[in-house]
């Protein structure tokens, strides 16, 4: 087998909020041109390269870098995920329908993800207006700094709103052959074309593929649509719940705003509606040098959840692999002591993730480390938010 096989190229498209289209949530290539038809698309140049690429035991495709890297902190990766979620798409199989050229004859949608618009009520620290309308006035006021998409013309100018023209006869086409749908934004649960999606798929009979909705826990129904009663058509479904840390942290990195104990009440919510309809349910959580402490509280906090972990590789300058190499050393000591304090299985073994990530961090980073991005970006996000990266993280208030 390759050294670094992927299956999602052969049966999967990431559709964005802007009108764009990649070969999944973690690569990006602005060569890559949708065309008229998802069979079109999917014979794009650049995907007709990276299975060429992924086929090849030797390449490492440059596409691949944000798997690549995360995997060297921890065995968590939408490629891992992915080849566990398509055992069936092996390389045999995947060689075997792969032409000289790269292309598919017949290309099926079985693994989806679709951002309907970057709708959303939340703007973490780490997003921008790609999936957050929120970011328009913030990303405006950091355009000289930071290196965003310059075009704000796919951006509505006083909403920020982008929203994704999708062609619905054409994706009808695929409903019956989807195993895997996976709904994010923006915010899908405050998103038309979440319902009516989901809607379609019961209208064909297609209810036994999986749903799996990242959604901030800030809400659970939209106008009339009730969220719960719609998922209990699908017995697949996995709720995740991305939550950073807690109180003044997970404010300060997630919503902008004083919503941390409305976030507990709805956490009590999804799982309750997830014991009832056995649903799977868990966090997705994204660990940066600022929330290292934080995320330990946020485990035993609620010790039984199962967690992903999704090692922040951008923007950089939150990366736990560019900090401090004595902070993160400070950082390991206490996750190993919380482990040894822990008896919660679960939370243990979920302490021991972090603690490993951290003790990778500990080698690639350097003790000379140039924190004036960081300062500068979040200094200008504090004021425009009212917020206080201090007061969240007093930890780390050296570094405010």
């Amino acid at each position: 087998m390759s050294n670094f096989y992927c299956p999602l190229p052969w049966m999967h498209l990431y559709f964005k909020a802007n009108g764009k289209v990649q070969a999944c949530c973690e690569s990006y290539d602005d060569k890559f041109n949708p065309g008229k038809t998802i069979q079109e698309t999917a014979n794009n140049p650049v995907l007709k390269q990276l299975r060429l690429d992924l086929l090849n035991p030797d390449v490492k495709p440059k596409l691949c870098h944000r798997c690549i890297e995360r995997e060297t902190y921890v065995d968590m990766s939408v490629r891992l995920a992915s080849l566990r979620l398509h055992p069936d798409w092996h390389i045999d199989k995947a060689r075997h329908v792969t032409k000289k050229d790269g292309s598919l004859d017949n290309f099926h949608l079985e693994n989806i993800d679709i951002r309907w618009s970057n709708l959303c009520n939340y703007k973490c620290r780490f997003c921008s207006l790609a999936s957050s309308n929120t970011w328009l006035k913030d990303q405006h006021k950091l355009r000289h700094i930071v290196e965003y998409d310059k075009d704000f013309r796919q951006y509505d100018s006083k909403t920020g709103i982008a929203e994704y023209d999708m062609d619905w006869n054409d994706l009808k086409k695929h409903l019956p052959y989807l195993k895997y749908v996976k709904l994010a934004g923006g915010e899908p649960t405050i998103m038309p074309g979440t319902y009516q999606l989901l809607e379609e798929l019961v209208r064909v009979g297609n209810t036994n593929c999986q749903i799996s909705m990242i959604t901030n826990a800030t809400t659970v129904k939209f106008g009339k649509k009730d969220l719960f009663g719609l998922l209990k058509n699908f017995p697949k479904t996995k709720i995740t719940l991305s939550i950073d840390g807690i109180g003044l942290a997970h404010e300060w990195l997630r919503s902008g705003k004083s919503d941390w104990p409305d976030i507990e009440k709805n956490i009590e919510l999804f799982k309750q509606h997830s014991k009832q309809n056995k649903w799977r349910i868990i966090f997705h959580s994204g660990l940066s040098w600022m929330n290292l402490y934080n995320m330990g509280e946020l485990i035993l906090q609620y010790p039984d959840w199962e967690q992903i972990f999704n090692i922040v590789t951008h923007p950089p300058e939150m990366s736990i692999g560019r900090f401090y190499k004595h902070e993160l050393i400070k950082a390991k000591k206490h996750y190993n002591t919380l482990i040894e304090n822990t008896e919660n299985k679960k939370a243990k073994r979920r302490l021991i993730i972090v603690a490993r990530a951290i003790a990778n961090a500990i080698h690639k980073t350097k003790e000379d480390v140039d924190m004036a991005m960081f300062k500068e970006v979040h200094g200008i996000l504090d004021e425009s938010r009212q917020q206080s990266f201090a007061k969240a993280f007093p930890e780390w208030s050296e570094y405010a």
